[in-house]
């Protein structure tokens, strides 16, 4: 019996068939999206505010200056050591006169030449008084003459006396009169006194430390002019350091009093703990690096390390600060960026049989990392970190390699 043997054209529409039925299947199969894959787990959880905080010394002490005066140079250096009412922080001394402009200058002139002119008027007072009292006292001698012979009775004799005196207190009222004007002009003089004539005022006034501590900043330190208030030194114990930080005033309520701080990125190998002490009553109006007028509450953190733990900490440093106000220490957790938004809702794609299946969740509270889990999932659960736009509901995934 003889084979029938293929003929060309048959092998031909063959291939062709083979080769669509390839093309159809590679066309209509759908490939696995490659995710990235979290697990749901079960662990502590806390909720933090994060701000930056600075330091700073709890008494500080800024020394001013208490007169107006030329200020002598500082001898001290930040870091140094002063004891309460020993150390000798700054000196001041009177200033020399200021300059004088050409008004200024005129009228002080003028006001020289009017009381040299009562001056004069002051001395022919006191000539005046000294004849009226050469004269009472001529009077006198002729009354009390007269009175021992008989001639005039004793009132005549006291009269005469009540005039003498008269003229006595007068010379002495003229004379101090006379001396007065002179010192006025004197005064009027002293205004002339010209800057650089070498002409300095007495007395130097010594500020000494109000507390015992270690110089923190010297804002005047070399020799210069300083009016009454003018800041000297600051002092203060850079072991009585504290933290705060302000913190918007909807994100200070929740905030409360020994509320557990970590104290972050100060430069140590380790953050350092601490705790809340104060949330200040008193808000404040501050204005961002955005220009956005914020309302601000300070709050005042204590260091719950002993001094060596922070003892390269000073005065203005900073940090990051996160002050707890929430913890669960058995809490199921769901990574942060596994959640979206569907709705109202909050959804994530759970990972089953390698297939991406859309799961509703009610979620508590969160942070930058998780979120507590109410219900939807549970611990052990494969959800889809940073879903795309390919992954959807009944979509076949593959976990990319590290996930």
């Amino acid at each position: 019996m003889r084979r029938k043997l293929v003929t060309g054209p048959r092998i031909l529409v063959l291939l062709i068939a083979v080769v669509l039925a390839i093309a159809l299947f590679v066309a209509t199969r759908t490939p696995a999206v490659e995710v990235e894959a979290g697990e749901v787990a079960r662990g502590p959880m806390a909720v933090t505010i994060d701000d930056l905080a600075e330091t700073r010394v709890r008494d500080l002490y800024m020394v001013s200056a208490p007169i107006t005066g030329e200020l002598l140079r500082v001898p001290l250096k930040p870091g140094a050591r002063v004891v309460a009412g020993e150390t000798l922080l700054a000196r001041i001394r009177p200033a020399e006169p200021g300059a004088l402009d050409a008004r200024a200058l005129a009228q002080i002139q003028a006001n020289v030449r009017m009381l040299e002119a009562q001056a004069a008027a002051a001395h022919a007072q006191v000539e005046d008084a000294l004849a009226a009292q050469d004269l009472a006292e001529r009077q006198l001698t002729r009354t009390a003459t007269l009175r021992e012979r008989g001639f005039v009775t004793q009132a005549a004799l006291d009269a005469a006396r009540a005039t003498r005196d008269r003229a006595r207190a007068a010379v002495h009222a003229a004379r101090q009169g006379e001396w007065a004007a002179r010192e006025s002009v004197n005064a009027a003089r002293a205004g002339l006194i010209a800057p650089g004539s070498g002409t300095t005022g007495r007395g130097v006034v010594e500020v000494r430390a109000p507390v015992s501590g270690t110089v923190l900043t010297v804002p005047q330190e070399s020799m210069r002019v300083v009016v009454a208030g003018t800041p000297l030194v600051s002092v203060g114990d850079p072991a009585g350091l504290e933290m705060v930080t302000d913190l918007l005033s909807a994100d200070a309520v929740q905030v409360r009093p020994g509320a557990a701080v970590s104290i972050e990125d100060w430069g140590g190998a380790r953050p350092l703990k601490g705790r809340v002490r104060l949330v200040e009553p008193f808000g404040f109006l501050k204005v961002s690096a955005l220009g956005v007028e914020e309302q601000r509450v300070n709050v005042v953190i204590d260091f719950a390390e002993p001094r060596e733990a922070w003892t390269r900490l000073g005065h203005g440093f900073r940090a990051t600060v996160r002050i707890e106000t929430w913890r669960a220490e058995d809490a199921v957790l769901v990574p942060i960026s596994a959640l979206f938004r569907s709705g109202s809702d909050w959804q994530v794609f759970r990972i089953s049989g390698g297939v991406a299946r859309a799961v509703s969740v009610r979620i508590g509270r969160m942070n930058a990392d998780a979120a507590q889990v109410l219900g939807g999932l549970a611990p052990g659960d494969r959800v889809i970190l940073h879903p795309g736009d390919k992954v959807a509901d009944g979509v076949k995934v593959r976990i990319a390699d590290g996930s």
